[in-house]
């Protein structure tokens, strides 16, 4: 799954509209949809805001797990 179409399925899930998660990451409705119908390339910069308006980490944004890691021997 790309990262648009994790947008959209964040928003499809949870019944978000479109446009208040645009204005919520600081975009316009236009802007945020032409990134996600790739009129505009998603950058580095647009994943912060994008990712809190949905409440998501870029982790789950991009389809990572989490990877425990083992805490340092003290």
């Amino acid at each position: 799954m790309t990262a648009t179409e994790k947008i959209y399925d964040v928003i499809k899930k949870g019944n978000l509209k479109q446009s208040a998660v645009a204005v919520s990451a600081g975009y316009t409705p236009k802007q945020f949809n032409d990134l996600l119908k790739g009129r505009k390339r998603l950058t580095a910069a647009d994943v912060a805001p994008i990712c809190r308006a949905l409440k998501i980490t870029p982790n789950e944004l991009f389809g990572f797990e989490e990877i425990e890691r083992p805490h340092p021997a003290a």
